[in-house]
């Protein structure tokens, strides 16, 4: 392997003087330029999407049977702490359909956290609270569906989220979707 010069022995260029390749590779090996194949155009793909309506789909309104595919604990764009939960319909009209939903940890707004973990059987209202991700992952509850419009857009909201009934912890084990 030739010895590549340090930079205090390497030699000033004149300009006009075109750089060595390190290694020469053989032409055909070489991907094709465009100027050497005239105009490179994009791949041009076609789905249809008749069937297919724009946006997310949104929930009926009403209760529905549900569990809970995420959580997590995060900040909100305004940045103040918050868990966000990710829930799934899993029975009627609305099955496999997911609904997200934030609850405040600010002092004024606790109340909704807690409540939401007692539905999801998290003993938290007046005691210090210690549960994991797992702890609450794949918890059936029933969940109260209202509409709303966000951003000019129709959309769907949690106004709360019960405990389960016997069917909604059945259907949340026939649920098949792994997390």
């Amino acid at each position: 392997m030739p010895k590549l010069p340090s930079s205090k022995k390497a030699k000033k260029k004149k300009t006009g003087d075109t750089p060595k390749p390190l290694v020469d590779l053989p032409v055909d090996i070489l991907p094709p330029r465009a100027a050497d194949e005239g105009e490179v155009k994009d791949e041009v793909f076609e789905e249809d999407f008749t069937d297919v309506e724009d946006g997310f789909p949104i929930a009926d309104e009403g209760s529905h049977h549900a569990k809970v595919i995420d959580f997590e604990k995060s900040d909100s764009k305004t940045g103040n702490p918050q868990y966000v939960w990710q829930f799934r319909i899993t029975a009627g009209k609305s099955k496999d359909i997911e609904v997200r939903y934030w609850t405040s940890l600010l002092p004024q707004a606790r109340w909704k956290a807690v409540e939401t973990l007692v539905a999801v059987g998290i003993e938290a209202a007046g005691s210090i609270a210690k549960f994991a991700k797992d702890d609450i992952l794949g918890k059936p509850c029933i969940l109260e569906i209202i509409h709303d419009v966000y951003e000019g857009r129709d959309t769907h909201k949690v106004k709360k989220v019960h405990p389960p009934n016997k069917e909604s912890v059945d259907f949340a084990k026939k649920d098949d979707v792994p997390f």
